[in-house]
């Protein structure tokens, strides 16, 4: 059994209407989501406090070795380079803290 589609076939009426109705909703609804995604993008951005290694060294109680070890092992990434500086998220440094020290409770 062989299906033949015809590319060329146009919709019917109302289904045409109904395709363009709906191509409209969604192309709204697109651009209402797309600016909703940049207003929280632009809103963390502002709230977000950056730290520096040596803060947070200092913060977590750990040496420069054991910080690039959690690097590596995905406890704690750096957010940001600015300057040729590492920087991390105020609450990731907080949750290293936690984690390392096992103190049972996190800042989020």
């Amino acid at each position: 059994m062989s299906l033949k589609i015809n590319r060329g076939a146009m919709p019917c009426h109302c289904c045409a209407h109904l395709f363009r109705l709906l191509y409209h909703e969604v192309k709204g609804l697109k651009e209402h989501t797309e600016k909703i995604h940049g207003f929280i993008f632009n809103k963390e951005a502002e709230e977000t406090v950056y730290r520096d290694a040596a803060y947070t060294m200092d913060r977590v109680g750990i040496s420069k070795s054991t910080l690039l070890r959690c690097q590596n092992q995905g406890i704690i990434a750096v957010a940001k380079v600015l300057n040729k500086k590492k920087l991390f998220r105020d609450q990731d440094v907080e949750h290293l803290r936690n984690t390392y020290w096992n103190l049972g409770f996190s800042s989020h």
